[in-house]
């Protein structure tokens, strides 16, 4: 019976997961290589507890579909925007030149020109996910160094797209190669334009029936119909069902639904790609790794080092700094998962031989082991040189020259850091200045974008990046300090939002009057949450309390302001008389602050 062999295999593979996956987590090694060498272990090439991979292989294909989803998920116009032109110029000549350099010397080695440039291409891309997680583990995603590899990888990310679509145009008995990609081109144009300008109708309403009927299980089902759909269609018109997953997950991105979306496919993308992975590891032969050690280990060093070499020059010549160039280039050096997709498809349609796909494979995932040590290697580099000077807000020049749209953040105690948190929650770039040298130093010891600067001086605003910047947030809690950096802002950029935090309604109005759009007074917003918290415990509704607590907000605000005066009305109630004395407070504590 199928069920008698399907579970056991389920089994196996499920504590190959648990136990070897958990034991390179414990080792701060990362999960991609966890899952490929379970797969080694326990396939053909290893202890032969799974011998048919071919059933696997086609769930294990769910994984990449869902790895595109979310790239494509994440690839708002936002966030497009928020990068400059020379780090997607770094990322797009990274993919040409390496392509390129490797299929030359493929080429010249005897290779034919189809299986030169799918080698090419498959070998210039980096890890997405092994990258992107040592960038987290290090609260880099912030820093010059976060974006640019971000960027690289996005790239790259899109690079795979028409190397997906080339292979099967490419492969042999497909008539002139001419012909053939004129009709794959013609498909692929009149698939994705069905598909856009069918998922900006359809979507959001669709979405937004869903939406009311408030079943998390529905959603979560339209959000795996979408994609397997989307991907299904395209698969049908002669392409990969990976590119239909990427476009649907472009469409999402510019929904309002985006992060839910998100956040119902992870498990899935977790999990299916981590069966990809172990697939892959299956066709991994421990045996001709052994015995051809030394020949695999110099291709992965060749190709780590040629890569390091062409994304530092390439940095280099777009004047990134030294620092942020020899990381990147590091980190970005190895092979990547797209790589595992590339060379088994290639391998399908014939331009591979399976010798060759094993070697390839072996190169790849061997180069993915040695990257945690080639980015300590940067890090170490780099930290040594950096450690002989301060970092101050003038040394963000060069840091800030590939974004704009960010944010500037004058404060980093626990105010500037909790905005900063949601930022980062939210993909939007900042800067942070702080006159606490102890607190810079801690941030910048992790990475974060945080200057020891003087928000007040105006050259130090100009060293930021004030004219490209989107807002600006005052956290300082000294109120003079806090006031002069209003004044400064206000002075340098007169167009830009700023919002201020106050002690009280008082602060409140003279950060208005220094020039700040909006102030916030901590003190009264906590009574605000304070009361809300005790009418809850009192029975009254959340609603009821959101309610009450926005009027008690716009009218103190308002009286606070001098747009609003008790009425006569309430001047003979105990609320009335309250709001009275709250305004004659206000009024004094300003007359005599002037």
């Amino acid at each position: 019976m199928p069920e008698a062999y399907h579970l056991p295999v389920t089994l196996v593979l499920l504590a190959a997961a648990v136990i070897i996956v958990a034991l390179f987590q414990r080792l701060r090694a990362s999960p991609v290589l966890g899952y490929l060498v379970a797969g080694a272990i326990i396939g053909p090439g290893g202890t032969r507890l799974i011998t048919e991979v071919d059933d696997i292989n086609a769930i294990a294909e769910l994984g990449v579909m869902f790895l595109l989803f979310i790239i494509g998920l994440e690839l708002s116009w936002e966030r497009l925007r928020a990068m400059r032109k020379q780090t997607f110029a770094v990322g797009i000549a990274q993919v040409l030149l390496t392509t390129g350099m490797i299929a030359g010397g493929l080429l010249a080695a005897g290779f034919t020109p189809q299986s030169a440039i799918i080698i090419g291409g498959g070998l210039a891309l980096s890890s997405t996910a092994l990258v992107l997680q040592l960038i987290a583990e290090h609260n880099q995603k912030a820093s010059q160094l976060g974006r640019l590899s971000l960027a690289v990888l996005l790239i790259q990310d899109l690079a795979v797209v028409p190397l997906l679509a080339l292979i099967p145009a490419l492969a042999p008995g497909q008539g002139p190669l001419s012909v053939t990609l004129m009709t794959v081109g013609a498909k692929a144009a009149l698939a994705l334009v069905i598909i856009f300008f069918g998922g900006r109708l359809l979507l959001r309403p669709l979405y937004r029936i869903i939406t009311s009927q408030r079943n998390p299980e529905i959603f979560t089902a339209l959000t795996l119909l979408v994609a397997l759909g989307t991907g299904w269609l395209t698969s049908k018109v002669g392409l990969s069902l990976a590119l239909g997953a990427f476009m649907a997950g472009l469409l999402l991105a510019e929904t309002e639904y985006r992060h839910q979306v998100e956040a119902d496919v992870m498990p899935y993308k977790g999990l299916f790609l981590g069966l990809f992975f172990m697939t892959v590891g299956m066709s991994i032969d421990a045996s001709v790794l052994w015995h051809h050690l030394p020949f695999i280990l110099t291709l992965t060093l060749g190709l780590m080092a040629g890569k390091t070499l062409v994304i530092l020059a390439l940095c280099r010549m777009l004047r990134f700094g030294a620092f942020v160039s020899i990381q990147a280039a590091l980190l970005l050096a190895q092979g990547g998962e797209f790589a595992f997709v590339l060379f088994s498809l290639a391998g399908e349609h014939g331009f591979i031989a399976a010798d060759l796909a094993q070697t390839l494979t072996l190169v790849v995932a061997l180069s993915m082991a040695l990257t945690p040590f080639a980015a300590a290697l940067g890090r170490r580099v780099t930290s040594r040189i950096e450690q002989r000077r301060r970092r101050k807000a003038e040394d963000a020049i060069a840091e800030m020259t590939d974004i704009r749209d960010h944010v500037i953040i004058l404060g980093f105690g626990r105010v500037g850091q909790t905005i900063a948190k949601l930022l980062s929650a939210e993909n939007i770039h900042y800067i942070a200045l702080d006159m606490q040298i102890a607190t810079v130093a801690k941030a910048k010891k992790i990475g974060l974008p945080v200057y020891y600067g003087d928000g007040a001086r105006r050259e130090v605003l100009h060293a930021i990046g004030i004219e490209r910047a989107s807002a600006a947030i005052v956290t300082v809690n000294e109120p003079l300090a806090a006031e002069a950096a209003v004044r400064a802002l206000r002075t340098a950029a007169p167009a830009l939002p700023i919002i201020a935090r106050g002690r009280d309604l008082a602060r409140v109005l003279a950060l208005e009057a220094a020039g700040a759009d909006l102030a916030i007074s901590e003190m009264f917003e906590a009574s605000l949450q304070l009361g809300g918290a005790l009418l809850k415990s009192m029975g009254v509704t959340d609603q009821e309390i959101t309610r009450i607590v926005q009027i008690f907000r716009d009218r103190d605000y308002a009286l606070a302001r001098g747009t609003l005066e008790v009425s006569p009305g309430d001047q003979d109630t105990a609320y009335g008389r309250m709001l009275a004395f709250q305004h004659a407070a206000v009024k004094g504590a300003v007359t005599n602050k002037s």
